[in-house]
């Protein structure tokens, strides 16, 4: 049996898509904060496409569906793109753990709230 020699850019794919489509909803997610009206019509009907009961989790329904849709094309066209390279796997892991932190950070209202200039009362 022929042995199939596997290369980093697949794996090297597979973190930045995964990425891409955390950042995608994130994105979609501050999008919704700063201009509820429009962003949470768009995001309804993105959602209301293809997810069963999307009415009980109303906008969340479009956020995942945008994360999805990123994340499933960036995999694509990344593994088209990297397949046969080779990288050094450590420094794209620690990107992308940093990445994942910053994207997480950023869902921290305090600092959404800052950046944008939003008071709480």
């Amino acid at each position: 049996m022929e042995q199939i020699k596997r290369h980093s850019g697949e794996a090297v794919a597979v973190l930045l898509s995964v990425w891409l489509g955390l950042a995608a909803m994130q994105i979609s997610h501050i999008w919704s904060i700063a201009d509820p009206v429009e962003a949470n019509l768009v995001l309804l009907k993105i959602g209301s496409w293809w997810m069963p009961n999307w009415m009980k989790i109303g906008s969340y329904a479009g956020k995942e569906t945008v994360g999805l849709i990123v994340w499933l094309a960036s995999w694509l066209l990344l593994f088209m793109m990297l397949r046969k390279r080779d990288f050094h796997l450590k420094p794209w892991i620690y990107g992308f753990i940093a990445g994942i932190m910053v994207v997480v950070i950023f869902t921290w209202p305090p600092l959404i709230h800052t950046i944008f200039g939003w008071t709480v009362y």
